[in-house]
């Protein structure tokens, strides 16, 4: 609904909200109806329409408008009201010529029901209404108290097509209104009930192209994260694929040089360069990590999981299949990171050491944890790395998975399947990662 508007005519003072150009509207539209009422007149409404036409805010066809129909049909009071949804009621979108009353009476009475009273008629049997005598007019049903005295009326329907979406109501004109005063007004409302629908038309228009360039804009944001994603994962693939492994190498063969009869000064220095190789990769490695999962932020578990398995079929050959069982549950997005980063690492390793042709994921959803379980049919792993990759330096990519898992209160182990191959399992807990993000 429009903003609500009362103003003083005779004083030249407005009740809450003063309307821009009315008194200028008014002396237009009363100069232009004081010309001689011949052909005139017709030439007169349509240059007064027209105007009404070209307004694309509707607070100012309200205001525009209603001053014209004051000066038309030369009336002291007028209002514009527009039909709610349903239209059990009629919304005051402007008031003209109410004086000398507190505001609390408009903002009280601004909603009045559709009945048929002596305006109500107009919108009940969706035709003017003429009333000359009001007071004692058959559908008279009362005024509240506060209400200005009404003497004359005119009510015009608002029709667009076959649709009336309001009225226009002016009262008060002295010696009372006629079939002509009728005929002009309800001419007149038909063009302002177009001018309101189209100007509704335009305000939804610019909505709606605002919001398509929200659209574009969020579609512009989710283009470059996911370019920043393929960034991430194109810096942390190059770092966990060649620097990461070629501190490896040199760990590796400082690790054989000690093995060798060295100066006790020098075996000394070896060890402290092997230990310092050994730290750095362990920073690499965690770098990697940080990279590979803010890019997956934004996507569910089952989707992530999906399109890595299927990127990790085409660039290896590998056959890669996906089961999920259950339904994610409020809570399991927040453990997305960390199962992916899981699966990522186990496939990773499948590829460089299982000589494997099968992988499978398996992901299941239960009502206070999710399972995770990635297991290959390849030669498997040797039990004394199984046994000491927590404590080891070489083996990051075990330990970090392990931390990760253990650090949300889950539980991580990795064995040899009893027909061959690896298979890790991961399963971790709804409920404690909701205490720890309360108490977060």
């Amino acid at each position: 609904m429009g903003e609500f508007r009362a103003t003083d005519r005779r004083h030249h003072r407005t009740i809450g909200w003063p309307p821009a150009g009315l008194a200028q509207a008014a002396g237009i539209a009363s100069s232009l109806v004081r010309i001689d009422r011949s052909g005139e007149e017709l030439e007169s409404l349509h240059a007064i329409s027209v105007e009404i036409a070209s307004l694309r805010e509707l607070e100012k066809i309200y205001q525009r408008a209603l001053a014209y129909c004051l000066a038309l049909t030369d009336s002291e009071v007028g209002f514009i009201g527009l039909l709610s949804d349903p239209p059990d009621y009629l919304d005051l979108v402007a008031v003209d010529g109410l004086f000398l009353f507190d505001l609390a009476f408009y903002q009280q009475f601004r909603r009045m029901p559709v009945r048929s009273s002596v305006f109500g008629v107009t919108l009940v049997e969706e035709r003017p209404y003429i009333s000359n005598d009001v007071d004692h007019d058959p559908h008279r049903v009362g005024r509240p108290d506060g209400h200005p005295p009404i003497t004359t009326f005119l009510g015009a329907p608002l029709n667009v097509g076959a649709t009336v979406i309001g009225m226009v109501g002016v009262a008060n004109r002295t010696g009372g209104y006629d079939a002509g005063h009728e005929r002009l007004l309800s001419t007149f409302a038909n063009q302002v009930a177009v001018a309101i629908d189209n100007a509704k038309l335009y305000e939804r228009q610019r909505e709606m192209i605002a919001g398509l360039q929200q659209l574009h804009a969020r579609l512009d944001g989710a283009e470059r994260d996911q370019l920043l994603a393929r960034d991430r994962e194109r810096i942390a693939a190059g770092l966990h694929d060649d620097i990461a492994q070629s501190l490896f190498t040199i760990g590796v063969r400082l690790g054989a040089l000690l093995e060798g009869d060295l100066d006790p000064r020098l075996a000394e220095q070896i060890r402290a360069v092997h230990h310092l190789a050994s730290i750095t990769n362990d920073k690499v490695r965690e770098v990697v990590f940080a990279l590979a999962a803010p890019g997956q932020q934004g996507t569910d578990l089952t989707s992530s999981l999906r399109s890595l398995l299927n990127e990790t079929a085409q660039a290896t050959g590998l056959e890669t299949d996906l089961v999920v069982t259950g339904s994610p549950i409020p809570g399991a997005s927040r453990l997305q990171d960390v199962l992916r980063a899981v699966v990522k690492e186990a496939l990773a390793n499948v590829v460089r050491h299982a000589r494997a042709r099968v992988v499978l994921v398996s992901v299941r959803y239960g009502t206070d944890r999710v399972d995770l379980v990635v297991q290959d049919d390849g030669v498997g792993a040797p039990e004394l790395v199984l046994r000491r990759f927590p404590e080891s330096l070489i083996h990051f990519g075990l330990r970090h998975m392990r931390e990760s898992v253990i650090g949300l209160g889950g539980s991580f182990e990795v064995a040899n399947g009893d027909e061959g191959g690896l298979t890790v399992r991961v399963s971790l807990p709804l409920r404690r990662l909701g205490a720890l993000a309360e108490w977060g």
